[in-house]
């Protein structure tokens, strides 16, 4: 199979369906996420209460969208073994954030919203990769 049959036969696959939804969910997520997060840093010039209030907001929107729409899972309630790990692989990458946060913002001391940017970037990849193989995993 050449590159370009691998390539087509990739833009066809559930998976990446999944990361394009994935994708438009993160997006909406990422405005939520950015718009608390400007409104919090502004009111307390503080990155890390600006990402922890940005990132929460951004998750429960996140699990209503991906649950019903990206991975589709109806099956289970709301509060569910999913939930669990939906909260898990957020946790994992709230702990990513943090620590991407430090790098950029005071390690490299880059300008916030190219700091913020670079952590969204990063968190996107990893949070996808972990909710499509374990999180919203079709049995």
């Amino acid at each position: 199979m050449t590159l370009i049959e691998k390539a087509k036969a990739f833009l066809k696959s559930d998976t990446c369906k999944k990361f394009i939804k994935f994708a438009i969910t993160g997006v909406i997520n990422t405005l939520v996420d950015f718009a608390v997060y400007s409104l919090v840093r502004w009111l307390t010039q503080n990155e890390y209460i600006a990402q922890t209030a940005g990132y929460f907001c951004g998750i429960v929107n996140s699990y209503i969208i991906n649950r019903s729409w990206t991975f589709r899972k109806e099956k289970a309630g709301f509060f569910s073994s999913q939930l669990v790990k939906f909260l898990v692989v957020n946790g994992i990458t709230f702990g990513l954030s943090m620590g991407a946060t430090w790098l950029f913002n005071d390690f490299m001391q880059l300008h916030w919203i190219i700091a913020k940017l670079l952590v969204v970037a990063i968190t996107t990849v990893v949070n996808f990769t972990l909710s499509n193989l374990w999180a919203f995993r079709k049995k």
